[in-house]
């Protein structure tokens, strides 16, 4: 993650450390401390790293049939210049294998920031794309499930949404 990124209150990357066990977030751009990715092998057919810029494979059911398990993802998280930074400035993300996914599942209006372009979406939801071609189509839901609650309640907070319009410790169905 951007270092940047770690203090905002709209940073996704965040809610994806409290809601998997096994997520590790290692920031980046610190001065003078490099990001720190040694115990990571990049170079192993089974690293990916989800980013969708030139050369990145569609992740596909074919594609992950043919990875060896486990799977290690690696996720940029950033904007769009912090990201294609990190791609370029570690070497890491430049040696694993770029995936990208179709594009957003969420409606529109579940976001936590504004995005120009409709195929963009947050690193929570990419993330939550991606373990669900992963590892199943639950994980997936009950990923957005938690992700839609927490955008609901920030946007409560903002005083973007009625508070009727939220259903507290209720799950949404996707």
């Amino acid at each position: 993650m951007h270092s940047s990124e770690w203090l905002k209150a709209s940073n996704t990357g965040h809610f994806v450390q409290l809601a998997l066990s096994q997520a590790a977030v290692r920031l980046h751009g610190l001065p003078h401390i490099p990001v720190d990715l040694a115990d990571v092998d990049a170079t192993a057919k089974s690293t990916l790293v989800l980013f969708p810029g030139h050369g990145a494979k569609p992740l596909t059911p074919d594609l992950i049939a043919s990875l060896p398990r486990p799977a290690t993802l690696l996720v940029p998280d950033g904007n769009w210049n912090q990201a294609k930074a990190m791609m370029r400035r570690i070497p890491a993300l430049r040696a694993a294998t770029p995936v990208e996914l179709p594009g957003p599942v969420l409606g529109d209006r579940l976001r936590p920031r504004r995005n120009i372009l409709p195929d963009r979406m947050s690193s929570f939801e990419a993330i939550a794309q991606t373990l669900g071609l992963l590892e199943g189509e639950q994980v997936q839901d009950e990923l957005l499930d938690f992700f839609c609650t927490v955008v609901d309640r920030m946007m409560v907070l903002r005083g973007k949404s009625k508070k009727s319009d939220l259903t507290i410790g209720q799950p949404r169905k996707l």
